[in-house]
């Protein structure tokens, strides 16, 4: 594998702890940065992820809260940064908006200003979201941009920063654009996380609207290995769509876990939710052919890997 340093911001979280994990393994040089954010869900997980690369001799973890000002040193011999720093989740960007702007937005800002600081040619990998589509995300990159909640707008506004820091200072970038990922180690604010465990502990787990708005979820390890090859191949100034192809409702998708865990899910129903996607079917032509990326794992193989590891957590 290339020798190169990384920086990996957000790596305690459950998609920066897999990625550090992979890079890990394939020796490459990282530097993994997390500030535990309380406010998105409990930093006790994060810690327990934190801990587990305390194995690999080739990672070096620093605590840092990147809403202040980034030490000079910290991009020294740095190649590459991935950033996975963000507040996560649609429903709390309409009651704590500074929040998502300070971590959202400010990060990126911080970081894109030290990057063009620095004498090294980096690259900069901005990890967006499908939430800057709106409602339906279902075209290519270049479809219309429409956010439905604070937190897509956020995160908008984190790849117009990229941009304009090309555009003004040259800074080479990609931007990928996960839709909806999930897996072992999965948030516990997310709803298949939250689905399983009302299954295993026999209590009621309120969905928002019908059970029909759908979904192509990204499996944790087609997620973590399409990044690994941006990483290797940075794509120049590129905006890719990484999602997996199994494309279901969210009531198939409930059906498929209630087959697995032969168990019944007590569901309640509620109204929608203002902000919430109602279909997203990622278009992932120019992730295969930028990236080699073919989605390995489907949604039954992904939930019954999921939901084991939360029988066991």
């Amino acid at each position: 594998m290339i020798q190169m340093k990384l920086l990996i911001t957000g790596a305690a979280g459950f998609i920066g702890s897999n990625l550090v994990g992979l890079l890990a393994k394939n020796n490459f040089q990282i530097k993994a940065v997390d500030c535990f954010l309380n406010e998105s869900y409990d930093a006790s997980l994060k810690k327990k992820n934190w801990q587990e690369l305390t194995v690999f001799p080739n990672v070096d973890l620093i605590e840092l809260d990147l809403r202040e000002p980034i030490p000079k040193t910290l991009l020294n011999d740095v190649n590459v940064i991935v950033n996975l720093a963000a507040m996560p989740g649609l429903m709390k960007s309409w009651s704590d908006f500074n929040v998502y702007s300070s971590c959202n937005i400010s990060v990126v800002e911080n970081l894109a200003q030290a990057a063009v600081n620095n004498n090294n040619d980096l690259h900069f990998i901005q990890i967006s979201t499908s939430s800057v589509y709106g409602s339906h995300a279902n075209g290519a990159e270049d479809s219309k941009l429409e956010p439905v909640s604070p937190y897509g707008v956020t995160k908008l506004a984190a790849e117009e920063l990229i941009k304009t820091y090309n555009r003004t200072f040259n800074l080479n970038f990609t931007i990928l654009r996960y839709f909806s990922v999930y897996g072992p180690g999965q948030r516990p604010d997310m709803a298949y996380n939250k689905i399983i465990n009302a299954i295993l502990s026999d209590k009621e787990v309120e969905i928002y609207g019908d059970g029909s708005q759908t979904r192509t979820n990204t499996f944790i390890s087609d997620c973590v290995e399409a990044t690994l090859s941006t990483i290797v191949s940075k794509p120049k100034n590129e905006i890719i769509n990484i999602s997996g192809e199994s494309f279901n409702s969210l009531n198939q998708a409930i059906a498929i876990i209630e087959d697995v865990m032969k168990k019944k899910a007590r569901l309640k129903f509620k109204g929608e939710r203002p902000g919430d996607q109602q279909e997203t079917k990622g278009n992932i032509s120019k992730a295969k052919s930028l990236l080699d990326f073919h989605p390995k794992v489907d949604l039954v193989n992904g939930l019954t890997q999921q939901i084991e590891w939360q029988r066991f957590i």
